[in-house]
C-alpha cells in the first residue's frame, strides 16, 4: 500500500491539578520517528513543561491504516 506508514504510541503523563495521581493518557500517532511523533502531540496538545511526553512503542502500518489515520495525524488511544 502506497500510502503505508508507520507510526508511534505516545504516553503523555501530566500532573493532576488537584494534587491527585499523575494523569496518564496514550495517543496512536502516524509518524514513524519517535522525536517527530512526540513533537506533533506536544504542539497539538500546547503541553506545559510538568507534562512528560515519550514514545513508548512503534506502531505496525497496518494498525495505523486501521484507525484512519494520515501521515502527520493521531488520535488518543
Amino acid at each position: 500500500m502506497a500510502d503505508s506508514i508507520e507510526g508511534q504510541t505516545i504516553r503523555v503523563t501530566s500532573k493532576d491539578p488537584d494534587g491527585g495521581e499523575p494523569i496518564v493518557s496514550y495517543y496512536a500517532v502516524a509518524e514513524p520517528d519517535p522525536i517527530k511523533a512526540s513533537a506533533i502531540v506536544k504542539e497539538t496538545m500546547e503541553a506545559t513543561a510538568d507534562d512528560l511526553i515519550e514514545a513508548i512503542g512503534l506502531i505496525p502500518a497496518e494498525e495505523i491504516a486501521a484507525l484512519g489515520l494520515s501521515p502527520g495525524e493521531f488520535e488518543r488511544l
